[in-house]
């Protein structure tokens, strides 16, 4: 700036110089010719006339030619005067200039959201902007003849080391990279770094940097790292994979555990021929049902298949998926698909559990009416005695009175034929066989449970009032599981009236079609009802009222209920007593007609 300064004076000064220059030879020359005139005309020789007069024309030939030069030259030096000031004003215009553009450079350098560092080939800082020293959270002159390594921590000061020497390296070059920067208060900020070293007018090697604070896309990218990390572990804690499918391309993106699941090893794409090739043969063509109606209609689908294992393994598992539009208007899927394995097989496991403790019911309360089951088969074993007694007699007489003989064996034939119908019903009972659903009439079930009853009933006092409606649908049912829950039913009503001595003993079996289109079987006592502390925890499982009770019949009802489809409640009566009721859905075939 001082420079820019001075040129302005030294031309003033030359200009003036020029000026006096001028005066002092036109001057110098008139002097010159007035003293040379003055010399002649004392100390010369007399003049002649016409040499006088020659002398004279010269001497002023010579005066005015000395006046042309002189503003001959007077007119250069103005024009070159006018050039001169000319050029002064340029000069100052671009001086005007240059320092308006180091003024907005500087604010541009100190005030840019850019840190800024120079430094020499050693790592001494040079310069650093005021922005860039507040961020780190110093001051200008804190930094300036530090080691630029004092803003990095410990264990990256070698890769800064490494980075600074690359770009000294390859002079012109810029090279970029990602570092943390410490602060004053010890927190880290993360920048990304762009150098470049440049040689100075002094030849001086030095390294220009800009950082770029990038701490929270970095904070982002950890966060979405984490996340991800979190659920990958997620999925694969809970056996769940998700994926995604765009169905215009065909494009189908899984996670790693959607790979673990179907057994592929990672790859950068998926196929719905690889989905196909893992699904059981007899579940492909319900599956490809399943994904062609989800493609046409766009919408959400939900369903469970089986895989086939390349090593012979089943796998089973359930797939659920949310339709979407995408930004060009195609259906594209997000969804996921859990290995449910695990959970057939306790399933499975649980099943047969409690099926072997539902035999161990059966058995129990087949054992608790031993007496009426014994006086069921009894009485047609008597009938049969009686009867083929009377058909000897008639067949002993003088004259055989053979259509008497034939009535009684006929009456022998029906009378072993319902000793063998409880039997049957008996074994049915006890035996332990795999669940067998198959459609039945919930009324047929009540009779044959009745049957083995009628004795407890007897000997307990208890009238027994059947209200059945007629001609119900048909359900689709397991008949033993049936007769357990309502045999079940029926004994508890029975036991809960066995205190009653103040009023008639009654119980009360009731089926009917329910406003829901379901099949309702109620089983009515007029007992000592439900205390109000157990009605919520009746059909717990090992909880009982009972003295002798294991407290699992009406746990088991339950769940044979509910694996049936319906739903198996207890309620308070009015007046005194409880009431037992199921539901159970209609046959399908029944329900469609």
């Amino acid at each position: 700036m001082a420079e820019c300064l001075v040129l302005p004076m030294m031309r003033n000064q030359t200009m003036k110089s020029w000026r006096s220059a001028e005066q002092w030879l036109l001057g110098s020359m008139v002097l010159a010719l007035v003293a040379a005139a003055c010399i002649w005309l004392v100390f010369g020789p007399a003049p002649t006339a016409p040499g006088d007069l020659l002398a004279i024309v010269l001497l002023v030939a010579l005066l005015l030619v000395s006046m042309i030069m002189m503003r001959m030259v007077g007119s250069t030096r103005r024009q070159m005067e006018a050039a001169l000031q000319g050029r002064a004003r340029a000069e100052q215009r671009a001086t005007e200039a240059l320092r308006g553009s180091e003024a907005q450079w500087k604010e541009v350098f100190e005030h840019n959201p850019v840190m800024y560092f120079m430094v020499d080939a050693t790592g001494t800082v040079l310069s650093v902007n005021s922005f860039g020293a507040a961020q780190l959270g110093y001051s200008v002159s804190e930094l300036l003849g530090q080691s630029v390594l004092q803003v990095f921590f410990e264990e990256d000061r070698d890769l800064v080391r490494q980075s600074v020497s690359v770009c000294l390296e390859n002079i012109g070059q810029t090279h970029s990279w990602e570092i943390r920067k410490i602060r004053k208060d010890g927190s880290a900020l993360w920048v990304r770094e762009n150098a470049k070293s440049v040689r100075r007018l002094d030849k001086q090697l030095i390294v220009l940097i800009a950082c770029e604070d990038i701490t929270e896309r970095k904070e982002a990218e950890n966060a979405l790292r984490q996340s991800e990390t979190y659920l990958a572990e997620a999925q694969r804690l809970s056996h769940t994979g998700s994926f995604g499918w765009r169905v215009v391309s065909g494009e189908i993106i899984w996670s790693e555990e959607t790979f673990r699941i179907f057994g592929y090893d990672k790859a950068p794409s998926v196929t719905l021929d690889m989905v196909f090739q893992r699904i059981h043969p007899d579940d492909r063509a319900r599956a490809k049902q399943t994904i062609d109606r989800a493609s046409s209609d766009g919408k959400d689908f939900d369903h469970g298949y089986r895989l086939l294992m390349p090593d012979g393994s089943v796998k089973h598992v359930h797939a659920t998926a949310h339709a979407a539009t995408d930004a060009s208007g195609g259906i594209e899927f997000v969804g996921a698909v859990t290995d449910v394995t695990a959970r057939k097989r306790a399933e499975e496991e649980l099943h047969e559990a409690q099926a072997g403790l539902a035999h161990v019911t059966r058995v129990t309360a087949l054992g608790e009416l031993a007496a009426s089951i014994a006086h069921e088969v009894n009485q047609p074993l008597a009938a049969v005695v009686t009867n083929a007694a009377a058909c000897l007699r008639w067949l002993d007489r003088e004259t055989p009175n053979l259509d008497e003989a034939r009535g009684t064996v006929r009456s022998i034939i029906k009378d072993g034929s319902r000793a063998g119908e409880v039997i049957q019903r008996v074994r049915g009972l006890v035996n332990k066989t795999a669940g067998q659903k198959a459609p039945l009439h919930l009324n047929e079930v009540v009779d044959e449970v009745i049957t083995l009853v009628q004795h407890e009933l007897f000997s307990h006092r208890v009238l027994l009032r059947l209200e059945l409606a007629p001609a119900l649908p048909l359900v689709l049912a397991d008949r033993i599981q049936l007769q357990q829950v309502i045999l079940n039913l029926v004994v508890n009503g029975i036991e809960a009236m066995q205190a009653v001595t103040d009023r008639p003993r009654e119980l009360v079996i009731q089926t009917h079609q329910d406003e829901t289109h379901q099949i309702l079987l109620t089983v009515k006592d007029c007992g000592i009802g439900i205390a109000a502390d157990n009605a919520d925890r009746l059909f717990d499982a090992f909880f009982t009222t009972k003295s002798s009770g294991m407290g699992i019949g009406l746990s088991i009802c339950r769940s044979i209920v509910d694996a049936h489809g319906g739903r198996l409640s207890a309620s308070g009566n009015v007046g005194p007593g409880t009431t037992f009721q199921f539901t159970l859905p209609l046959h399908q075939e029944d329900n469609t007609r």
